[in-house]
């Protein structure tokens, strides 16, 4: 009988689970604690706790699971064999969401294991320096937008529990200006801004809580931007949620490079997360030049996705 008992994420959990992600130095922006608790709802998302080890369970419907690569040190035959018990018992197919180190050593043990990339979902990963200092050709056109926005009267402060109201007012107002609930509206597109948008309110309900760490900047006095994360490995920081309003050009690309300034060089690695696909954010991503792509892939065995 299998060991492993799912359950609903709390946030009293968080103790623990960092604990267990801090053993693994996992870089994936799945590889957080408010990751895993701020989409619980939009995803499913359930844990097991196993000794050390850490489980997570997404549930995208119809019977259909993923399960995020154990942490807490647990090695890869291990892991593997204790989901594959659970999956045969339940009448599951076991989904394996892991990067490619993991992915490698899996398929390697397992010769009837099927990888495959799940580019849509691999995390963008830059240099901190880089993102601080936006040095040579290839940002040129990035210091021009921060050249614009530094022509305003302008402040850069961390978020918190005393300003996070000025968030909160100037995320309702980002949504009225990008969410568009006409009838021409792309379906996806809505519905993908309408969860980032329940996320970023989850997000800053609990945000003393989840331990994030974020910044906002102003412009007259009034919160124009905000970003906030946390880290997911001593050497990487992720970036979860990143807002901007329309007024000023180079809004966005000051608020990115002031809060990777104030993280002081605590990082070497900045994660932006993943593009779902989406062809603008791609572009956009790509536009900062990243070092990497934290690469992620869904293993079965012997099954089809």
């Amino acid at each position: 009988m299998s060991e492993l008992v799912f359950r609903n994420i709390e946030i009293t959990d968080k103790e623990w689970i960092d604990e267990a992600l801090g053993k693994s130095q996992f870089r994936g922006c799945e590889y957080t604690f408010g990751n895993n608790f701020v989409w619980r709802r939009t995803y499913g998302v359930e844990i097991a706790r196993l000794g050390e080890y850490y489980f997570v369970r997404w549930n995208f419907g119809g019977g259909k699971y993923k399960f995020s690569f154990p942490t807490g040190g647990c090695d890869v035959r291990t892991g593997v064999e204790l989901l594959k018990e659970y999956c045969s018992e339940h009448g599951i197919e076991l989904c394996i969401y892991a990067n490619k180190d993991i992915t490698e050593q899996i398929t390697a043990l397992y010769p009837e294991a099927q990888a495959v990339y799940n580019r849509d979902g691999s995390d963008y990963v830059y240099l901190a320096e880089e993102l601080a200092e936006l040095k040579g050709k290839k940002y040129h056109g990035k210091r021009n937008h921060l050249n614009r926005f530094y022509e305003n009267d302008w402040s850069f402060e961390p978020i918190t529990m005393e300003n996070i109201a000025e968030c909160i007012a100037m995320n309702e107002r980002w949504c009225e200006e990008n969410i568009c609930t006409c009838e021409c509206a792309d379906m996806d597109e809505l519905r993908s801004k309408e969860d980032e948008s329940c996320i970023v309110r989850c997000s800053f309900k609990y945000y003393d809580k989840l331990g994030y760490t974020g910044g906002l900047l102003r412009v007259n006095g009034e919160v124009q931007a905000f970003t906030f994360g946390e880290p997911s490995a001593d050497d990487t920081f992720v970036v979860h949620v990143e807002k901007a309003l329309k007024d000023y050009q180079g809004a966005y690309t000051a608020i990115n490079r002031e809060f990777v300034l104030s993280l002081g060089g605590r990082y070497k690695y900045i994660n932006r997360e993943e593009d779902t696909g989406a062809e603008n954010l791609r572009k956009a991503k790509l536009s900062y030049h990243p070092v990497f792509l934290e690469d992620k892939f869904n293993i079965t065995f012997g099954g089809n996705l």
